[in-house]
């Protein structure tokens, strides 16, 4: 028979083909990726405040919605107060999705069991009013705090609730303005995370493998380097760009944070900035979804010339490119995007089937830091992540974008390009202390007063 090429019998490829004997692993790092009432890191994530709406989408109606595995109901009483309870009334188990919404807390439609906001009973009508269930019987109930467009939410002991950290990206620079918004990623927490720690994934997927995503600076293959900071580390990606050097570090915060700077930097201007584009949490809603909230800063150090997209940040869209999975997939398949690749993963990425390398230090680091603050929190010690500040100070952090002139001398560019990384993430957390204003410039001044030999020697 003829297969079409005029040979009467088809030929094998020649090749080394190991399909057969390759048998990928089935078991995912449980330690890690597992989220759930009880399971390690499920009990290490709910020691942190954790975003789980938008304030925008709480209204008259009762929300239900899962996070960290537990099925919940959101809503606003008629005092304005949030509340945010195990779903299923403790009397018969009937859905507070249902219930109506009272002036103080929420009634079961079912049979009127009426709940405050911290789960205490405030009426059973079909009962006698000297009913001791009332006080022999409280429904669950998580405090909430809202900040900057979010709900956040506190799971674990209320005696170790720490207090709710503002960080320094949230109040400067003076004009900073702040838009919240959420995505849905039908993948564990962690791959998700783990993307801001994984600079090298910038310039192929948004610059070389297909259209440029970002601008074309960004496909410069960087140095990448991690420095540890009191909060997690530094992912440093440092390119040069003509005769510029340009340093996007990163803020990877423990356990499920992240900071990062803007997709718009072209690399032909100087640039100072000591502060956030996107401020990020990656919530596990279950251990095959989570919710990725974000916060994007607008202020005239991070986006100078006002690029980025106010109006499109909100509910499952943000301005980013290739964040959501709304476009047609062919179009997908030709120019994918972050959300592509990190969910194409898998439901929950198998690490024992990866094969890392020296590029992938930061999602090693992570991994590591991550572990060993699931480890300490199962032996007794409490996170050293968020520490507790005082009162009113806000929270140091760490994320840059920093473009300086520092013409190429012939020198091996990656040892440049290394030293200066370093150099400028030694510099984020020495001036850790200091005043918004004050620490940009003093690290501008460091910056350009770095002598030659301190790059090129």
């Amino acid at each position: 028979m003829d297969d079409g090429n005029g040979s009467a019998f088809p030929t094998v490829p020649q090749g080394s083909y190991r399909g057969w004997d390759q048998v990928p692993a089935q078991q995912d790092d449980r330690e890690l990726t597992r989220t759930g009432r009880g399971t390690p890191a499920g009990e290490y994530m709910r020691r942190f405040w954790q975003p789980v709406a938008l304030i925008e989408e709480v209204n008259d109606l009762p929300i239900p919605l899962k996070i960290l595995g537990e099925e919940l109901v959101l809503f606003r009483d008629g005092s304005g107060r949030v509340g945010l309870l195990h779903r299923h009334c403790s009397h018969r188990g009937a859905s507070l999705e249902f219930g109506i919404v009272s002036e103080r807390g929420i009634r079961c439609s079912y049979h009127g069991f009426q709940y405050d906001i911290d789960g205490s009973i405030l009426d059973t009508p079909a009962l006698p009013k000297d009913s001791r269930i009332r006080k022999s019987l409280c429904h669950g109930a998580y405090p909430t705090i809202e900040y900057a467009g979010l709900i956040f939410a506190y799971f674990g002991p209320p005696k170790d609730m720490p207090p709710f950290p503002v960080l320094d990206a949230f109040v400067a620079p003076a004009d900073n303005e702040m838009r919240a918004y959420k995505l849905h990623f039908p993948c564990n927490w962690l791959q998700v995370h783990e993307n801001g720690a994984d600079p090298m994934h910038v310039p192929f997927v948004h610059a070389l493998m297909s259209e440029v995503q970002f601008t074309k600076m960004f496909g410069a293959i960087p140095v990448v380097d991690n420095v540890e900071t009191p909060l997690g580390f530094l992912s440093l990606a440092t390119r040069r760009w003509g005769d510029n050097l340009y340093i996007r570090a990163n803020d990877v915060i423990l356990p499920n944070m992240a900071q990062f700077g803007t997709p718009f930097v072209r690399g032909e201007e100087e640039k100072f900035a000591v502060c956030a584009g996107i401020t990020r949490w990656v919530v596990p809603i279950d251990d095959e979804n989570n919710w990725t909230f974000g916060i994007r800063h607008f202020n005239s150090a991070i986006d100078p010339f006002n690029e980025g997209r106010r109006d499109l940040i909100g509910p499952l869209k943000t301005d980013g490119f290739g964040q959501t999975g709304d476009r047609p997939y062919p179009e997908r398949q030709r120019n994918p995007g972050d959300w592509d690749v990190q969910m194409s993963q898998g439901p929950i990425a198998i690490h024992a089937n990866e094969h890392l390398v020296a590029h992938d230090s930061g999602v090693m680091l992570l991994r590591r830091l991550l572990r060993s603050g699931i480890r300490d929190h199962a032996n007794g010690k409490a996170p050293p992540v968020p520490a507790t500040y005082p009162q009113g100070s806000v929270v140091p952090t760490y994320v840059a974008e920093i473009v300086a002139a520092f013409p190429p001398q012939g020198m091996d560019e990656d040892v440049v390009l290394q030293r200066f990384g370093r150099l400028v993430a030694d510099m984020l957390v020495e001036t850790q202390d200091l005043p918004y204003e004050e620490r940009s410039k003093e690290i501008e001044r460091r910056v350009r007063a770095l002598p030659s030999e301190a790059l090129y020697a």
